[in-house]
């Protein structure tokens, strides 16, 4: 068990270097009771600094990208700053837009581990800025990525979107990433080719074959992992009443090289040296016009990938 000195200092990181918080400012932690101990270490180091926190608890969701209860949505209109140490994301959610519409600081923390809070928050930031807003302007002067990988992934997308970047900074009024972070992302227009998820949390845990034509996925491997990743894509496309769940929301590299693979998304695909492609909603990403129940990310590992021919990653490691 991570103890209670290390979590209060990984703590005090995300609120003051990442998040900014000031005295008075009014401070929601959202979360569920399997994220306790990370939401209180919140609570005590908000305390601390003189804001004004609230510790909010409400019952675990099903996926990602589902909607809080209404009470959770309407305290976070009227918070200045939002953490959401939760078992499923609440980034894509249209909760978190409107808080940040509304001048809100926000941090998401899906399925978020003891260790790789204490972890993920020790990084160099300053680096992960450094490599972030590099891969951000090499994508925003890129085309077509292609991504191939030693599990034989052979994947061209359409990134003509703007490009963010995820590196920590959440000081402006209606930003938000996740925390601990380290990625630069967009949200491309389509996609063409076979995509193998090395890993997506529990849904893949061995290389499996995506087929991907005009965005969406068209065939799935017949493996366990295909399987259970096909029922929870077709199950958000019958809630939804359309294919969207099925469409390429989001392409991004990891650029934190304190994160390591344990099989928790939110850390791995934040790891250096890997790329992620996510499915359903990108309606967050400038571009975006995919609205979903769901966002999932399926993580590449040690990919090759080149930006308009010209090779940026080689088996994992930046060369530019």
């Amino acid at each position: 068990m991570v103890s209670e000195k290390k979590l209060a200092s990984a703590a005090r990181v995300a609120l003051t270097q990442c998040l900014g918080v000031k005295e008075g400012e009014k401070l929601l932690i959202v979360t569920n009771p399997e994220k306790r101990r990370i939401a209180e270490a919140l609570f005590q180091e908000g305390e601390k600094l003189g804001a004004d926190p609230i510790l909010l608890f409400y019952p675990k969701g099903s996926i990602n990208g589902e909607e809080p209860p209404n009470l959770v949505a309407e305290a976070m209109l009227k918070s200045d700053v939002i953490i959401a140490p939760t078992v499923t994301s609440l980034t894509h959610t249209q909760a978190r837009r409107r808080a940040c519409k509304a001048k809100a600081r926000v941090a998401t923390m899906p399925d978020i581990s003891e260790d790789f809070f204490v972890r993920g928050l020790s990084a160099d930031y300053n680096e992960i800025q450094r490599l972030s807003k590099k891969v951000q302007t090499l994508l925003d002067q890129a085309k077509v990525a292609h991504v191939t990988s030693p599990s034989r992934c052979n994947l061209y997308l359409d990134i003509r979107n703007k490009a963010l970047v995820s590196d920590g900074n959440l000081k402006m009024p209606g930003s938000c990433s996740n925390l601990p972070t380290g990625e630069s992302e967009l949200a491309p227009k389509t996609a063409n080719g076979i995509l193998v998820a090395d890993r997506c949390g529990k849904f893949i845990t061995e290389p499996t074959k995506l087929e991907i034509k005009d965005g969406y996925i068209i065939k799935y491997e017949g493996n366990p992992s295909g399987r259970r990743f096909r029922k929870l894509v077709e199950a958000c496309k019958q809630k939804d009443g359309n294919d969207n769940a099925a469409f390429i929301a989001e392409f991004a590299i990891g650029t934190n090289k304190s994160a390591k693979v344990t099989g928790l998304i939110l850390e791995d695909e934040k790891v250096y040296g890997t790329c992620h492609i996510a499915f359903g909603d990108n309606t967050s990403y400038p571009g975006g016009r995919n609205p979903s129940t769901l966002h999932i990310d399926v993580i590449v590992f040690k990919p090759t990938i080149t930006f308009d021919g010209r090779i940026i990653m080689k088996n994992g490691k930046l060369i530019v």
